[in-house]
């Protein structure tokens, strides 16, 4: 999606015409409608003034939303305001409630042949459905 159908998006967002959001931002209906056609980039001070009237310049620019839904800052809030134990067990729920396979899939590094350990950090359930033990592989034949 381009700069001005996403511009277009948030004025419709905003219930507001080409020529209300042209007033607000200090431009002509004409420059506006530029703008929402990708003929023309808006500039800073069009950014500022369309910012201050409700427009989400990230989205706008970047296609990313600043705002969260109420949802989303009642977590954040929560987290905020939590002790450190809290926090990590929120972290933790959090991760295992991503899928098991994905959350507790361990990752082994070898140092060296003669000595092979594997040392996990968890207090959940191991999933292990999805666990490969591969040791060598086949000789080929001489011929």
């Amino acid at each position: 999606m381009t700069v001005g159908k996403r511009l277009k998006e948030e004025r419709k967002r905003l219930r507001l015409t080409q020529q209300e959001m042209a007033d607000a931002c200090g431009i002509s209906k004409w420059a506006q409608l530029y703008f929402e056609k990708d003929q023309n980039m808006p500039g800073g001070a069009y950014l500022l003034a369309a910012h201050a009237r409700g427009v989400d310049i990230m989205y706008v620019l970047l296609e990313q939303r600043t705002e969260l839904d109420p949802s989303e800052a009642t977590l954040v809030a929560a987290f905020r305001a939590a002790s450190p134990e809290v926090r990590t067990a929120m972290l933790s729920n959090l991760g295992s409630a991503r899928g098991s396979a994905e959350s507790v899939a361990p990752v082994v590094t070898f140092n060296d042949d003669s000595h092979v350990s594997q040392m996990l950090n968890t207090t959940g359930a191991i999933d292990q459905r999805y666990m490969q033990i591969n040791v060598g592989g086949r000789k080929k034949k001489k011929s």
